[in-house]
């Protein structure tokens, strides 16, 4: 089944925090260029976190969104590492194995790092969800309505 019709308010703050962490993310890499930070995908979900409306389980697709998104520079490191692999030597045996061992590893560490990428989203998806309700922007519901 297909969606049709604007995005909703959950995908457009998911995309606005995912492009926020997107682009630190990138930024620190292109910088460091050997280092994956966490911290601009946590900013990022914190912004959307702020300016979501909806309930836990959305708020919980919008962090695992704006994780997914913002550690896409993620692919860079399995590009090194993919490179790494074009350059192996030896008897045909050794290159086999150390491909099917690079591949594993590839597999392995993007896991790792969009899984890593996705739980900083959603906790910062709540912490942001916190700070709204916290500083007004936002009623927590009442027990009795």
């Amino acid at each position: 089944m297909t969606r049709t019709g604007p995005p909703s308010s959950t995908r457009r703050q998911a995309l606005l925090g995912g492009v926020v962490a997107l682009l630190g993310t990138a930024a620190i890499y292109w910088q460091s260029s050997n280092e994956l930070s966490l911290g601009p995908i946590l900013v990022g979900a914190l912004v959307a976190g702020y300016l979501h409306d909806g309930d836990r389980s959305s708020r919980r697709r919008l962090g695992v969104g704006v994780g997914l998104i913002g550690g896409l520079p993620a692919v860079w490191l399995l590009a090194d590492v993919l490179g790494a692999l074009s350059g192996l030597g030896g008897p045909p045996w050794f290159r086999v194995v150390a491909t099917g061992l690079g591949i594993g590893s590839i597999l392995t560490i993007s896991l790792l790092a969009f899984g890593l990428a996705a739980v900083t989203g959603i906790v910062g998806a709540a912490v942001g969800d916190w700070l709204s309700r916290k500083t007004g922007r936002r009623r927590s519901p009442t027990a009795g309505n």
